[in-house]
């Protein structure tokens, strides 16, 4: 049990608030704002900030993301789970949350060595791991990045009272004890419920939560915990401390002296590399330099004599901040918009949806009710099979109904936390919260040219509503979103045919004359290649050029003859990827790359498994992809490279990743936004935009999935594809 004042911390302490380092959130983002920055790039900054680390992995690993039950302890695969779109729109919000709050007005200086110190503790614990294999590396990094996150907790739970201490070495003798008789918590225990919150399999929360023990008590504990334990007591400027780290070393990890100094001479250069390009002169805390010898420090007396240098925090009225919040705000919310629009089909986006309400609100789930069509009752509207259950939920159209009623009355949004102005949930509400798991709810109307079109409720925690509270421009933007995709989809079942309909029976007329006059042309070429094959055979010049074409052909035979076909031919076989690449940039490379001055390059994977697919499908998306590539750069020619990797990530299931990239002028965002729609090409009247939506198509059929990146600097497609594929349950139309 803990304490009335702990109980504080853990009910308004959410991960998103906590304060970070100003020179890093500002590199952040310059990151974010520059079109040719790269996953990498962002990754590597994430992996300096203690508190975005965190928010990754907790979102990662929550049931919205997490593919099974291993946890996800690595910041690059909790990235890659995520998505570029979502890391950037995730980054961006807590940005916005943190980069002008008052933290920053007094503790900065205490923040910064906070920060250096969590970092120095990540890097030695990743290089302890390393040298002695007795952890996971991504893992040991981790936790020393974040073995003090408890004490950002209760920086923000204890704005006024807990600077003091902030400033102090939590390391001093009699600190831990202090911290538990002023706050009911120490931070130790408070980092380790915050990491033990995220539901993993890990000793991550047990290796915060004993981090200050003597070191007896965790001999018997797994080497994670003895990692960072070590790497914390390095770091310690008394000598006495160090000495003892060293025994310990040895002791637990047969590493000698020479060894250990090895470590922490690289390890604490490259911090220094690190907080120099950032613009960090990293201080000490006010009382490392002090030499206490074998007398305790009197923590009671450190505190009151820090207190007079902080200030109580005040509400700030810059108005200057505010400008600047605000124009970061609009940022965040232009980058959802374009995010929400990728998923075409209203289904896509309602099963995207629950996760852009995790990542930007903290929602444990969102709930969506609609009008009837007298609008005297809202109903319910599941957006996955999990949710079946809220269609029982039928709300009559008056003020004492539910506070979903209630926001649909006022057109404004309402809440359930009374303890913030909210309303007192009814008994239907106390159900809803109930069955998510949640503390309240907050409810906002989704409302589309001045038309409600129903309630969007954020099943949330009492601190991620706080959050929410500050920044109501997301949540509502989210709500707006979500309005205008139901109306959309509504209009289109109104039996009128849509635009992009008519230009589909439009297509299908032109492509039945093209089906009746290609046949002939391409038997008679196969004829053709038939006797100049059985020529040079006979004058002892086999040549494998001649198979690919016929291969090539017989691909283009078999796409013509499915475009009506009712029993489509949906083959699978096991395809070699890197020769199904090798022989396609072989048959095109003189044809059309060449000539038009595009140099190739393949990066071809070693040992790359044997996929089980359908192969003229997929040579149809590569062969796709390289001629948009070449010809994005027919201008001034340019370089077209070809990759094949084997992702396998956080235990997830074993993916081939081919990747198509060029460095040509970009694609302008207004076609990105639309990219895999029919219709959509940046290559003038003589292309029909039709490749990339088949392209999309077709590997959505083969239980894949197909992306871009794009800036200035070029364009990067990546199809990623399962090992084994079940195409019974999809076939793609090559129909649009």
């Amino acid at each position: 049990m803990c304490s009335a004042g702990a109980q504080i911390v853990l009910n308004n302490a959410t991960i998103s608030a906590l304060p970070s380092v100003p020179q890093l959130l500002t590199k952040l983002l310059e990151t974010l704002q520059d079109e040719n920055s790269g996953l990498e790039q962002l990754a590597h900054l994430i992996e300096m900030d203690v508190v975005i680390s965190a928010r990754v992995l907790e979102v990662a690993n929550s049931a919205a993301y997490r593919r099974d039950q291993k946890p996800v302890l690595s910041i690059r695969t909790g990235i890659m789970i995520l998505g570029w779109d979502l890391v950037k729109m995730l980054t961006l919000s807590i940005v916005c949350q943190r980069m002008f709050n008052d933290y920053y007005e007094q503790s900065n200086q205490d923040i910064e060595h906070y920060w250096y110190h969590s970092l120095r503790c990540a890097v030695i614990a990743k290089s302890i791991a390393a040298k002695t294999q007795a952890a996971a590396i991504e893992e040991a990094y981790i936790a020393g990045l974040m073995h003090n996150i408890g004490r950002l907790a209760l920086l923000c739970g204890f704005k006024n009272k807990y600077p003091p201490f902030f400033a102090i070495d939590d390391s001093l003798p009699g600190y831990i004890e202090s911290e538990l008789a002023h706050f009911g918590i120490d931070h130790c225990e408070l980092g380790a419920w915050i990491i033990r919150d995220w539901n993993i399999r890990s000793f991550l929360g047990d290796a915060v939560a004993y981090h200050h023990l003597p070191a007896a008590q965790i001999e018997h504990t797994p080497a994670l915990v003895k990692i960072v334990y070590l790497a914390n007591l390095l770091l310690t400027d008394r000598v006495n401390e160090r000495q003892s780290a060293i025994i310990l070393a040895r002791k637990w990890f047969d590493l000698e002296p020479a060894a250990v100094n090895d470590i922490m001479s690289v390890g604490l250069a490259q911090v220094h590399i690190l907080a120099t390009s950032l613009g960090i002169e990293v201080g000490t805390a006010h009382t490392s330099n002090q030499d206490w010898g074998n007398q305790e420090p009197d923590i009671e007396a450190l505190v009151r004599a820090l207190a007079g240098n902080f200030k109580p925090v005040t509400a700030s009225s810059s108005g200057k901040n505010k400008l600047v919040q605000g124009a970061m705000n609009t940022a965040l919310i232009n980058h959802l918009e374009a995010t929400s629009q990728q998923p075409e089909i209203l289904a896509d986006f309602l099963a995207f949806l629950p996760k852009l309400a995790r990542l930007l609100c903290n929602a444990q789930q969102i709930l969506l009710f609609v009008p009837d069509a007298e609008q005297t009752t809202l109903t319910g509207m599941p957006i996955g099979e999990e949710q079946e259950w809220v269609s029982n939920f039928k709300l009559p159209i008056k003020p004492a109904t539910s506070i979903i009623t209630a926001a649909w009355i006022k057109k404004s949004h309402c809440h359930s936390f009374q303890a913030f102005d909210g309303f007192k949930p009814s008994l239907p509400d106390q159900q809803m919260i109930r069955l998510c798991e949640a503390d309240g709810m907050l409810c906002v109307p989704m409302i589309t040219r001045g038309q409600l079109a129903g309630i969007m409720v954020l099943a949330i925690g009492q601190a991620e509503f706080l959050i929410a509270k500050q920044q109501l421009n997301v949540p509502i933007a989210l709500a707006r979103i979500t309005a205008m995709r139901l109306a959309a989809s509504s209009q289109n079942n109104t039996g009128q045919p849509s635009s992009a309909e008519l230009e589909i029976a439009a297509h299908q007329d032109r492509l039945k004359r093209f089906v009746h006059e290609t046949s002939s042309p391409l038997t008679t070429i196969k004829n053709y290649l038939a006797i100049l094959e059985q020529k040079m055979l006979l004058n002892g010049m086999p040549n494998r050029d001649i198979n690919i074409v016929n291969e090539e052909i017989d691909r283009v035979g078999t796409m013509i003859g499915n475009l009506y076909a009712k029993d489509q031919d949906h083959t699978a076989a096991s395809i070699d990827v890197n020769q199904l690449v090798t022989d396609l940039i072989t048959l095109h490379r003189q044809t059309y790359l060449q000539p038009a001055g595009v140099e190739v390059e393949l990066n071809l994977a070693d040992k790359l498994p044997q996929i089980t697919t359908i192969p003229y499908q997929l040579r149809q998306v590569v062969v796709n992809l390289v001629r948009n590539a070449a010809e994005a750069m027919t201008a001034k020619g340019g370089k077209l490279s070809v990759s094949t990797y084997l992702e396998n990530h956080g235990g997830a299931e074993p993916m081939v990743l081919i990747q198509v990239s060029d460095n040509g002028p970009g694609i302008d965002p207004a076609i990105l936004a639309h990219l895999f729609s029919p219709v959509q090409t940046t290559k003038g009247d003589e292309h029909s935009g039709l490749g990339l939506s088949i392209s999309y198509d077709i590997i959505k059929g083969l239980n894949g999935t197909i992306s871009c990146r794009t800036s200035s600097a070029g364009t990067i497609f990546d199809v990623r594809l399962p090992l084994q594929a079940n195409i019974e349950q999809q076939q793609p139309s090559l129909i649009h």
